[in-house]
């Protein structure tokens, strides 16, 4: 099979410690462990998952020592697992449907699925692995085994959650924000201490038609969440015939694009600015430059983005995301209007240096979108394509590309004793589509390959992952 519907076939063997031949030489330094979650089997029998959101949680770990890597892949026993292999159901998860009744059981009785399929992070001592429902997974650090739900020091209510933690640099704590149902809806930012599973309530803002928010920013004050105007009102999650949890929400771009931008000391809501709309999965970073917040994100001119990605378009080849443009808002903390500039076209999955988190910064690492004969990894260089000016995409400095291959999330692992921001090195999990298999590519800070491992099978398209010295 060639082209990008190879990445969207399912893989059901799993390998414990496999030892990967490597070409190149790895980093000495790099002595941690990279861990990815992604959807990775759609099909169960006669059974098939509607969305590529739906696909049964999937977990990686690539284990560096001494200039050599292992690799180990598990599927998480969760309950959504079971019941999609001893029931033949994908039913009550993104966008695959649901009965009525099971709608109201999970919607009033908290009762959400752990299909954690989005991201990973290191919680309350241990790994978890993350899904937008509040039903995250404890995680076996060396095996990937699911050790059963994580369970919280508090009694907060939450129903959409984003996957998307924020950890700040100074305190370790884990920042984030869910959305609660309810007589009033309402967006709540809250923090868990390093160390612990406690949520805290830090601020909270009620809204009347709760938008479908998949991450935020974070600066040393403020946490701003980005509201596309993708919305629903939750009744509608009740109707019999509604579809799955996405299919509930509509997008209305008369509403504008809102910017909600909250004290992380007080948790006090300051500023709502509404923008032109636009639709967005990922923030880059953020930080405060003269009286304002900077955030930097990837961008769509609708919802399709999601609207796109059925399994039926992706497997036919028809599938597959619109172009994505990082873009820099200038978010003044005044009665000024926001002010956007475009730093890269046809980009999505930004990543940067943790080192830089909340703070000016200079090179965002992103996957390219153009999906013809394989895509790219860039570096884009924010500073110099701010100084462009908007619609100039010159920004992009470096390209690592290779025909036939489709490139993963760039997760940047920064060197111990480097100087510069770009002194480390960048880990993604490619798709060689034409051969069949994957590739763990690593490469140094100006994108040029110092070393590949090639995997014995293929793995599906995943979503997100981190590198940790330990957990």
């Amino acid at each position: 099979m060639t082209g990008y519907a190879a990445g969207f076939q399912d893989l059901t063997e799993e390998l414990r410690d496999h030892d990967l031949p490597v070409d190149g030489e790895l980093p000495g330094w790099l002595d941690g462990s990279l861990y990815r979650n992604g959807p990775a089997r759609w099909t169960v029998g006669d059974a098939e998952a509607d969305h590529w959101f739906d696909g049964l949680a999937h977990l990686t770990r690539f284990a560096f020592d001494d200039g050599s890597v292992s690799y180990t892949n598990h599927f998480p026993r969760t309950g959504a697992y079971r019941v999609a292999v001893e029931d033949g159901s994908f039913a009550g998860q993104f966008s695959s449907t649901d009965g009525y009744l099971s709608r109201v059981k999970s919607l009033l009785a908290g009762d959400s699925t752990d299909n954690a399929n989005v991201h990973v992070a290191r919680i309350g001592g241990g790994l978890a692995a993350l899904t937008e429902t509040p039903n995250w997974l404890r995680i076996d650090p060396d095996t990937l085994e699911g050790e059963g739900s994580l369970s919280y020091e508090d009694d907060l209510t939450a129903h959409h959650v984003t996957a998307h933690l924020r950890q700040d640099p100074e305190s370790g704590s884990h920042w984030g924000y869910f959305t609660r149902f309810g007589r009033q809806n309402e967006y709540v930012l809250f923090r868990i201490p390093e160390g612990t599973t406690r949520r805290e309530r830090v601020g909270s803002t009620t809204v009347d038609r709760p938008a479908y928010m998949h991450s935020f920013a974070l600066t040393p004050d403020h946490a701003v969440l980005i509201e596309p105007p993708l919305n629903t009102h939750p009744a509608k999650f009740l109707l019999p015939g509604s579809g799955g949890f996405i299919d509930n929400y509509d997008w209305q771009p008369e509403r504008g694009t809102r910017f909600l931008v909250f004290r992380r000391d007080s948790g006090e809501l300051i500023e709502e600015l509404t923008t032109d709309p636009f639709f967005t999965f990922h923030t880059a970073n953020a930080f405060e430059r003269d009286g304002a917040v900077v955030v930097d994100l990837v961008a769509y001119e609708d919802d399709r983005a999601i609207s796109d990605l059925s399994m039926d378009a992706l497997r036919g080849g028809e599938g597959g995301f619109p172009s994505g443009e990082l873009r820099r808002y200038r978010l003044p903390l005044s009665d000024a209007g926001a002010a956007v500039s475009t730093l890269a076209d046809d980009v999505e999955m930004p990543r940067f240096s943790p080192d830089v988190h909340t703070r000016e910064y200079e090179h965002v690492f992103a996957q390219s979108t153009d999906m013809d004969d394989g895509n790219a990894l860039v570096r884009v260089d924010v500073a110099d394509a701010e100084g462009a000016g908007a619609d100039d995409d010159s920004g992009v400095a470096r390209r690592w590309e290779e025909s036939g291959v489709f490139s993963g999330e760039p997760i940047f692992v920064p060197h111990p004793d480097g100087e510069a921001e770009k002194d480390g090195v960048v880990l993604s999990l490619c798709l060689d589509a034409d051969a069949e298999r994957s590739l763990l590519v690593v490469l140094d800070g100006d994108l040029d390959e110092l070393a590949r491992a090639p995997l014995p099978h293929a793995v599906p398209f995943g979503f997100h992952g981190e590198y940790f010295e330990s957990i």
